[in-house]
């Protein structure tokens, strides 16, 4: 379930390295990118380390990173968790850098990994879950053609409100029309 390095019209996608880690890191600790997460910790340089080496050797979970073709800047990185080989299952997610939010660089991320994980890799179903109020995020999904399976009720605490988390997830066939 490797990519060396592959890219779209605007974006170099590759398997993260470790001279990439600390883009990521800042990425992850951006309060903007937080509080979309399930789990709003901040993550020190050395459990950033120690979270890249235990990645590295998963067979569960990949981190790809992605930058610009016409001079490499960082855009963001996307995660796909719980890889599930015998069921052909994964769970997804992306995270773009703030000043790049909007720009269509989520919608080109997803769009490569879904022809990727459904194309070579044989993927059934890829799966995400998002907070209920994350529009933007929902928006895009539904675009590509996730669908709503269900919701984990008031499971995310945001600023003294709780919030369910949506479960969203594409088949290959729903992909492929």
């Amino acid at each position: 379930m490797d990519i060396i390095s592959n890219e779209t019209d605007r974006l170099e996608i590759k398997v993260m390295e470790s001279a990439d880690i600390e883009e990521a890191r800042r990425l992850h600790n951006d309060d903007s990118t937080l509080s979309w997460l399930t789990h709003q910790q901040h993550v020190t340089e050395e459990e950033q380390k120690l979270w890249f080496a235990s990645i590295s050797i998963s067979k569960t979970s990949r981190r790809y990173v992605a930058r610009l073709k016409s001079d490499r800047e960082f855009i963001g990185v996307f995660r796909i968790d719980g890889i599930d080989q015998c069921n052909r299952n994964a769970l997804v997610g992306a995270d773009v850098v703030g000043s790049k939010r909007r720009l269509g660089y989520a919608t080109e991320m997803f769009n490569y990994f879904l022809g990727y994980l459904f194309n070579q890799c044989g993927m059934h179903r890829l799966a995400l879950k998002t907070m209920e109020n994350n529009e933007a995020g929902k928006t895009l999904y539904k675009k590509l053609g996730f669908v709503e399976e269900g919701r984990e009720r008031q499971a995310i605490l945001r600023n003294g409100q709780f919030w369910d988390l949506v479960n969203m997830s594409i088949l290959e066939s729903e992909w492929r029309k």
